[in-house]
Formats: structure tokens, C-alpha cells, sequence
């Protein structure tokens, strides 16, 4: 920041790995915002050489709200996130991923939420989604949501489903963060689920009814794609914190036990669908805190999947 200058409203933190490629058209999508008082905060955890530097330069052609970093070692996710948050300097943050196209008006149209709602935390938006060459899938979410909802309601909304209906791509108010803290590395690529949970126990949610991002689907062979099994196992421990802060007495021991058979039939659909398609169940690391977070059935099947599969394995060769 120039000496003499406001800071810009809004800092948009966007987290990048290796997507050289797709990070030039998504850059140029946010310095084309019809609300241009922001800066734009490229936090880089690839190892450099990958062309990541020089598409970032390219796309910036000198725009002075754009600020390059390179972290000198890899933080992953959502420390990488956390470390841009911490640099920020705007009233308002949005998190932008670096392979996702951004409608001209979606700051504009996240920021109009927070003012005109100022009981509300963050504002998130409906989506579009398209491949990786930018071509339309066919399918785009607008939830039939109203622009504000309390917070407490929303998080009763949350907590029906392991499903998020709040993507990533949102606008949050920094005085949030500053009270109600960062994203939680306990809970790994899904944090943010944990955040708006977290963000609904103090304040409303604000909601544009527009697809205002176009999300390209993940490249073949992305870890979360590859292996599941520990998005599946910190969406469990996410419900398993909340439900019992949100709901008590009878209420809780129903909603809990609900909980541990959703849990169960999202691990046997898993693991029926990899043996469908062939593939290694591979609980690998995550089998501890799936048996912790998941239901009975699950704890009592998954300690058997292992020896099963050295089995089947040997009987192959």
C-alpha cells in the first residue's frame, strides 16, 4: 500500500498449485470485475519452474493490484489460505480459486449483499459449471434461497447433508475472521465447510441468486478424485462437532444417530462403487479417523478391508 492511500475494500486471496495453464484466463476474469477496488493476492505454494510466476506476470501486464508470492516451502491447504488471509489488508475477503472463471459482477455483486445485510458474515453465489476447456456441463446450482438467511437456520440446512451447499468462492467480512478465527487445518481441504458452520453460529448468510462463477471441474487424476477418503472422513468429524452445538436434549441423540447411518451409507457406497469400477479401496491413513467419525457398521467393516483386499490380491497373482 502507497503511502497516502486507503486500502483497497476488498482482498481477493487466491491460493494456486501448479495450474499455470488454466491461471491466466482466471486472473484476467477478476482484473476484468466490475467493482475494481480490490487487490489481488496470488499466494503460489508450487515448488517454481512451472510456469506459474510468468502466468501470473502476463495476465497482471503491470495491474498494480497484483501481488505475486511464492512460499518458500509447500503449506498446503488451508495454510496457504490462512497466510494470504494474514496479508490481506481489506475490510472484505474473497477466496478465489486459481482454475475457476468469475462473472464481471461477482464482486460487486457479493459486496452489495454485505452492505445491504450488515447482520451477515459472508455472502456466497450460484454456479455454472464448465470442463477444462471452458465449455458449459450443462449444470448450473442456483439454490432457491432467499438473499438473507440467519445464521442458525442455515445451519440446520448444512447439517441435513455432507453435501455443502456454500462453495468455496465467497466474500467474508475480515472482522469475522478476526473474531471467529481462521480456516481450521484439522479439517484439511474442506475447512471452509467448517467455516461457514462456524460463521452461522454468530452471524446471517447472504445469498446472490446468480450463477456468478464458472467452475471448471477438476483435472483427471486430482488427489481428491483419486482418494476420497479423507474428504469423506473430516466431512464426518465437521457434522459430528457440530450437531451436538447445534441441537439438544432428545432432539441431539435423534439427530446424532441419523448422523452415524448417513455416515455408514456414504462409506458403503464408496466402497461398492470402487469394487464396481475396479478400483483399490485404499483406506490407507484414513482409516482411523473415518472409524472414529463414521457409524458402527463402518467401524466394524473397515478394519476387515485391508486383509480382505491383501487376499483378493494374492489370489490374483
Amino acid at each position: 500500500m502507497r503511502e497516502g492511500k486507503a486500502p483497497p475494500r476488498v482482498s481477493v486471496v487466491m491460493p494456486t498449485y501448479k495450474r499455470a495453464r488454466l491461471l491466466g484466463a482466471t486472473l484476467r476474469s477478476i482484473l476484468a470485475q466490475s467493482f475494481g477496488d480490490f487487490e489481488l493476492l496470488v499466494r503460489d505454494d508450487g515448488p517454481g519452474g512451472d510456469g506459474t510466476e510468468e502466468a501470473v506476470r502476463e495476465a497482471a501486464a503491470g495491474d498494480p493490484r497484483v501481488k505475486y508470492h511464492r512460499n518458500p516451502k509447500n503449506l498446503r491447504m488451508p495454510a496457504n489460505l490462512n497466510a494470504g488471509i494474514e496479508d490481506a489488508v481489506g475490510e472484505l475477503i474473497a477466496v478465489c480459486h486459481d482454475h475457476d472463471l468469475y462473472h464481471p459482477d461477482f464482486l460487486a455483486g457479493l459486496v452489495h449483499l454485505l452492505d445491504r445485510h450488515p447482520r451477515a458474515l459472508f455472502a456466497h453465489t450460484g454456479l455454472e459449471m464448465v470442463d477444462q476447456d471452458d465449455q458449459p456441463l450443462g449444470a448450473v446450482h442456483v439454490g432457491p434461497w432467499p438473499e438473507l438467511t440467519r445464521g442458525r437456520v442455515w445451519l440446520d440446512f448444512m447439517l441435513r447433508s455432507f453435501s455443502s451447499p456454500v462453495c468455496a468462492l465467497t466474500l467474508v467480512r475480515r472482522e469475522a475472521h478476526e473474531r471467529y478465527g481462521l480456516y481450521d487445518p484439522a479439517f484439511g481441504f474442506i475447512a471452509d465447510v467448517e467455516m461457514w458452520m462456524r460463521l452461522c453460529e454468530h452471524g446471517d448468510v447472504a445469498y446472490a441468486a446468480r450463477p456468478l462463477v464458472r467452475v471448471r471441474n477438476r483435472e483427471d487424476g486430482h488427489d481428491v478424485d483419486v482418494n476420497p477418503w479423507p474428504i469423506h472422513a473430516f466431512s464426518f468429524a465437521i457434522h459430528r462437532k457440530y450437531v451436538p452445538r447445534h441441537f439438544q436434549g432428545p432432539a441431539r441423540l435423534v439427530k446424532e444417530a441419523a448422523l452415524a447411518l448417513r455416515a455408514d451409507k456414504q462409506v458403503l457406497h464408496e466402497v461398492a462403487s470402487r469394487l464396481r469400477h475396479g478400483k483399490p479401496i485404499g483406506l490407507g491413513a484414513s482409516l482411523g479417523p473415518l472409524c472414529d467419525h463414521a457409524g458402527p457398521i463402518s467401524r466394524a467393516l473397515l478394519p476387515l478391508v485391508g486383509p480382505l483386499e491383501m487376499l483378493l490380491q494374492e489370489k490374483r497373482s
